[in-house]
């Protein structure tokens, strides 16, 4: 993705600064994701790696930061089934499936260290121009909803 290099009095923009219509604008922190996922009900735990993640019975799915200021934030459900490498081409083709006929999530295929393909959906904005909490929360809320009816679509699949 193309990105401009910030000006220098961008990266000293505050976190949070007030929106034309009043509200406030804020960006994604790991914090305020906990406290989106608290409102959703959901357990939610911080990994070995520092990452935040939720875990169902099929899938987990993971939150990262990206960016100069972390603004960008990224959720990736990774399905919990493995399948043998001789299946990956399979996989691919259903993956297609899905990626030709939905807007989102983008779906994939990963070959972790296990030998073992696994299956991704992700789905990922930059907040860097910041959103109102309320836009934060629709926008996970979706995300968990279309991730999960990603995972249900694959094992339906399968």
């Amino acid at each position: 993705m193309f990105r401009r290099k910030p000006r220098s009095e961008d990266v000293t923009v505050a976190q949070h600064r007030p929106e034309p219509s009043g509200g406030t604008l804020v960006t994604p922190t790991v914090a305020l994701v906990e406290q989106l996922l608290d409102e959703f009900g959901l357990k939610h735990s911080i990994d070995d790696d520092g990452d935040l993640a939720v875990r169902w019975e099929k899938c987990s799915v993971y939150f990262f930061f990206y960016g100069e200021r972390r603004e960008v934030l990224q959720a990736r459900m990774y399905l919990n089934r493995r399948f043998d490498v001789e299946m990956r081409s399979t996989l691919a083709l259903l993956l297609d499936e899905w990626n030709r006929t939905k807007l989102f999530p983008k779906a994939f295929t990963i070959l972790p260290d296990d030998g073992m393909v696994g299956i991704c959906a992700e789905q990922c904005h930059d907040f860097e121009a910041g959103a109102t909490r309320a836009q934060l929360q629709y926008t996970a809320g979706m995300w968990r909803y279309t991730l999960l009816r990603f995972c249900d679509w694959l094992e339906d699949q399968l």
